[in-house]
């Protein structure tokens, strides 16, 4: 009957020593692993830094201000997105950031509008609406700090759709 004791103690106490080696190796697997896969990522980040590229402009849309024709601005785009706009007269263009698209169905032409976040020192100055259907465009601004709303219209005779801005 001892020695059944002893066996069975013995048993025990190997498998619980084996358990816990198996637990340390576990858990050094899993935190070696998470490191590999930190590393691994800043590896990723620093080559997704490199593969950045400028976006190349296709086309400008110039429009007019529907109540102050001497007010005009162009929009560049890339890949059917507003990349920046700038305002005849101001030294540089701003950036926009595209927020959301809604597509209408219907009539002669389908309706894109995309909404577009106005970006000034690294900040959400305004918003921009950007309405196209057919051959048609259309921006509705609206200020940031007072939700002042000016719109715009396509000028057809400024080369639309152009290579190169209109001012």
């Amino acid at each position: 009957m001892k020695l059944l004791k002893y066996t069975v103690y013995s048993l025990l106490l190997i498998t619980v020593l084996s358990c816990k080696q198996k637990a340390n190796i576990k858990t050094n697997t899993v935190e070696d692993t998470v490191s590999d896969i930190k590393i691994q990522n800043q590896e990723d980040l620093k080559q997704k830094d490199l593969d950045i590229k400028p976006a190349i402009i296709e086309h400008y849309i110039c429009y007019t201000n529907n109540d102050k024709k001497d007010m005009r601005i162009w929009i560049s785009f890339s890949k059917e997105k507003a990349i920046q706009i700038k305002y005849n007269g101001q030294q540089d263009a701003i950036d926009l950031i595209f927020d959301k698209e809604t597509y209408i169905k219907g009539g002669s032409h389908p309706t894109i509008i995309k909404y577009y976040n106005e970006i000034y020192n690294d900040k959400v100055n305004g918003i921009y609406k950007l309405t196209h259907s057919g051959n048609w465009d259309y921006v509705e601004y609206t200020r940031g700090k007072d939700s002042k709303i000016f719109n715009f219209t396509i000028d057809h005779n400024a080369n639309p759709y152009g290579k190169t801005p209109c001012f």
